[in-house]
C-alpha cells in the first residue's frame, strides 16, 4: 500500500469513499439506535409496530374530532381543540349528530380511511360510523369528547370516539414503511454498519497516511491547504458551530450543511497529519507566530533600553514615576498634597540623575579598561563618597595595568633582540663550518672512518643551521616583525599542491594521505609563503611522528563565513601532554627526543597563522593529533 500513498488518484478515491462511508455509517448508526430505542432487537419490532398503529389511529381521531367540532358549530369538542382555540369557519351551520345528514356526511368523508371510526353517546349508542370495524383490527384507540356546557359545568362525559385499524393496514407514510423495512433488515443493518465502519476506518487511515506525500517529490511536501495554521482551522470550526447553534433552521438545512462541514473537517485532518509529519504543527500556528512576533518586539524594546545611556534610563524611570503619581492622585485630588508630592518626586528625580551621571563616568572608565585603553582616566572631581573611591580604584588599576603591559612588552622585546643577536652571531661561524665541510666532502679521502666523520659533521651542521633559522623565525612570528602580503588564495589548490609535494615522503614513512576538498572552492586572504610554511611544519611533523600504516586526513570545509583547514593523524608516540603545551617553544611530541626536531614547528605555525588573520587550534585525544587552521572566508 506504500506505493499508492503518493498517487493522486488513490488519494482522491480514498477521500470520496471516506465521505460516502461517513454518510452510510452515520445513517446506519442512527437506524440501529432508533431500532434499539424502540425495542426492536428485544421483541422483534412489536413495540415499534404498535407505536405505528397508535400513530395512525391517533391521526384519524384527531382529524375526526376537528371535523365534528366544525359540524356541530363548537357544541362537541375535545380538550385539545379547546386548548388550541381553533377558529370557527365563517358562515358554518351546526348539525345534529343524530340526523341522517350528519351520518351521511361522516360516512362519505371517511369511507376511504384505514380506520373504522365510530362515535357513541354516553349510553353506548352508535351515532356516526364510516364502516363496520374489522374483527381482526390491528389496533383500537378510544377518545372521549364532551358537550360544551357539560365541559364547563359538571365535566359529564357525552361522547366516545373509537378508531379501529384495519387488519390489512401496511403503513401509509414513508416513515412507517422505512421503519417496517428496518425491522425486517435489523440484523443485516448491523452487519452493514460493521462493514461501513471498517471501510470508513480504512479510508480515514489511508487519507492520514498519504497526507504530505506527492508524486515526484521526496519527503513531506506541504501544499497551500496544508500550510493553513491548525488553530485557524479550529477557530473557523468553532465559529461555524456557534453561529449554527444560534440559528433555528430546518432539517433540510442541516442535511446540506453537515456534509460540507464533514468534508472540511476531513481536509483539516489531512492537513494536520501533514503538518505533524513535517514538524510544523506548532511552529506555524497563528498563536506561535504572534508569540514569536511579541518576543521579537520585547527583544527590540530590551535592546533599545540597553542601548540607551544610563542617564536616559534614569530619566525615563523618573518620568514613569511622576506619571504613576499623577494617576494615583487623580482619584483623590488635593491641591496642596499634590504640590508637595510632585516637589518631593522632582527632587528625588534630580538626585537620581546626579547619581546616574556619576555611575556613567565609572562605567566609561571600566569600559575603557576592558577595551585595553589604558590612557583613559576617570574624572573624580564631581564624585563623592563611594563613587569617588571607586573612581580612584579604577585609575589605580589603569596605572598598574599600564605599567605591567609596558614591562611585558620590554621583556618580550629584549628576548626577541637576544635571540636575533645570538642567532646572528651563531650564523657566522656556522656558515664557515658548513662551507669547510663541503670542501672536505670534495677531497679524495681514502679512510672510511674519515668519510663517516665528515658525514656526521655535515648532518649535524645542517641541523644546527635549521635550528638557528627556526629560532629567528619563531622570534619574528611572536613579535610580528615578519612582513605579510595577503593575496587571494584558493584553499583546495593549495592543499592539493601540498599533498603532491609530500606524497613521496609520506609513502616512505608508510602514511597514506586522504584529501577531502569542499565543493564550494573556498578562498581566503593569506600570504602564500607563510601559509606554505605552516603546512610544511605540519606535514613535516606527520612524517616524523605519525604511526606507519595509518592515514593522514587533510580537508577543507566552509562553515558560514569561515574556512577550516584540518590536518589529522595518529601519533606513533604517546601524546601525554596537552594541546597548549605542544604549541609552546621547544616542546616536542617525542618526549624521548629520538627524532630530529627543535620543538619550534607548531609554535612557528601558530604565530604565522595569527599574522595572516587566522586562528591555529590543536586537539589531542589519546594518540589522535588534529590541527585546525581557521580563516575568514574571502
Amino acid at each position: 500500500m506504500k506505493k499508492w500513498l503518493d498517487k493522486t488518484w488513490a488519494k482522491i478515491t480514498a477521500f470520496v469513499l471516506l465521505i460516502v462511508f461517513t454518510v452510510l455509517t452515520v445513517a446506519g448508526g442512527l437506524g440501529i439506535f432508533f431500532l434499539a430505542e424502540n425495542g426492536v432487537y428485544l421483541d422483534g419490532g412489536e413495540q415499534l409496530q404498535q407505536y405505528s398503529y397508535h400513530h395512525a389511529c391517533y391521526e384519524r381521531i384527531w382529524q375526526a374530532e376537528n371535523d365534528l367540532w366544525q359540524m356541530t358549530g363548537g357544541t362537541v369538542f375535545s380538550d385539545r381543540l379547546a386548548m388550541m382555540d381553533s377558529p370557527m369557519p365563517a358562515g358554518s351551520l351546526p348539525l345534529d349528530l343524530t340526523s341522517p345528514e350528519a351520518a351521511d356526511s361522516f360516512r362519505r368523508t371517511y369511507e376511504d380511511s384505514v380506520c373504522s371510526l365510530t362515535l357513541r353517546d354516553a349510553d353506548g349508542t352508535v351515532l356516526l360510523q364510516n364502516y363496520a370495524p374489522d374483527e381482526n383490527s390491528l389496533y383500537v384507540l378510544e377518545d372521549t369528547l364532551y358537550a360544551s356546557q357539560a365541559h364547563y359545568q359538571s365535566q359529564t362525559q357525552d361522547y366516545t370516539l373509537t378508531a379501529a385499524l384495519r387488519s390489512d393496514y401496511q403503513g401509509s407514510t414513508y416513515e412507517q414503511r422505512l421503519a417496517s423495512l428496518g425491522v425486517r433488515a435489523r440484523y443485516t443493518l448491523i452487519a452493514l454498519e460493521v462493514l461501513f465502519a471498517a471501510g470508513w476506518i480504512f479510508c480515514l487511515c489511508f487519507t492520514l497516511a498519504s497526507a504530505g506525500h506527492w508524486q515526484g517529490r521526496e519527503g513531506i511536501h506541504l501544499t497551500w491547504l496544508d500550510r493553513i495554521p491548525a488553530d485557524l482551522w479550529l477557530a473557523g470550526f468553532a465559529a461555524t458551530l456557534i453561529s449554527l447553534g444560534g440559528v433555528s433552521s430546518s432539517f433540510d438545512f442541516y442535511v446540506v450543511v453537515a456534509p460540507i462541514l464533514a468534508i472540511l473537517f476531513y481536509l483539516f485532518l489531512a492537513a494536520f497529519a501533514a503538518q505533524c509529519k513535517a514538524g510544523t504543527v506548532l511552529r506555524d500556528t497563528v498563536i506561535a507566530q504572534l508569540l514569536r512576533l511579541l518576543r521579537r518586539a520585547l527583544r527590540a524594546m530590551g535592546y533599545v533600553l540597553r542601548s540607551l545611556p544610563l542617564v536616559w534610563k534614569t530619566a525615563l524611570g523618573v518620568a514613569a514615576l511622576l506619571l504613576f503619581d499623577l494617576i494615583c492622585v487623580a482619584n483623590h485630588y488635593d491641591e496642596e498634597f499634590l504640590i508637595v508630592m510632585l516637589a518631593v518626586n522632582l527632587l528625588a528625580g534630580l538626585f537620581l540623575i546626579y547619581l546616574a551621571i556619576g555611575l556613567r563616568k565609572l562605567q566609561k572608565g571600566g569600559q575603557a579598561l576592558a577595551d585595553g585603553n589604558y590612557d583613559s582616566v576617570v574624572d573624580t572631581k564631581h564624585l563623592f563618597g563611594d563613587f569617588r573611591r571607586h573612581g580612584e580604584n579604577l585609575n589605580a588599576i589603569q596605572q598598574g595595568v599600564q605599567k605591567a603591559v609596558a614591562q611585558q612588552m620590554r621583556s618580550e622585546r629584549m628576548k626577541t633582540e637576544l635571540i636575533t643577536n645570538v642567532s646572528h652571531d651563531i650564523k657566522t661561524p656556522l656558515t664557515s663550518i658548513v662551507n669547510y665541510v663541503d670542501l672536505l666532502k670534495k677531497e679524495q679521502i681514502d679512510s672510511p672512518a674519515a668519510r663517516e666523520y665528515i658525514d656526521v659533521l655535515d648532518r649535524q651542521s645542517a641541523r644546527l643551521r635549521k635550528l638557528t633559522e627556526d629560532l629567528v623565525e619563531a622570534s619574528k612570528a611572536a613579535s610580528g616583525a615578519i612582513p605579510v602580503a595577503l593575496t587571494d588564495t584558493d584553499v583546495n589548490v593549495f592543499l592539493s599542491q601540498a599533498v603532491g609535494e609530500y606524497r613521496q615522503r609520506l609513502a616512505e614513512t608508510g602514511v597514506e594521505p586522504v584529501l577531502t576538498l569542499d565543493e564550494s572552492e573556498p578562498r581566503i586572504r593569506a600570504d602564500g609563503k607563510l601559509l606554505w610554511r605552516v603546512l610544511d611544519n605540519l606535514l613535516s611533523n606527520v612524517c616524523k611522528y605519525a604511526m606507519p600504516g595509518t592515514r593522514l586526513y587533510l580537508s577543507s570545509r566552509c562553515a558560514e563565513d569561515r574556512v577550516l583547514i584540518t590536518v589529522k593523524n595518529v601519533s606513533r608516540y604517546p601524546l601525554n601532554i596537552t594541546a597548549d603545551e605542544l604549541t609552546e617553544r621547544f616542546v616536542r611530541g617525542d618526549v624521548s627526543r629520538s627524532t630530529e626536531g627543535s620543538g619550534l614547528g607548531l609554535s612557528i605555525a601558530s604565530g604565522l597563522t595569527r599574522l595572516q588573520g587566522g586562528e591555529f587550534r590543536l586537539l589531542v585525544d589519546g594518540d589522535l593529533f588534529k590541527a585546525t587552521l581557521d580563516f575568514p572566508r574571502f
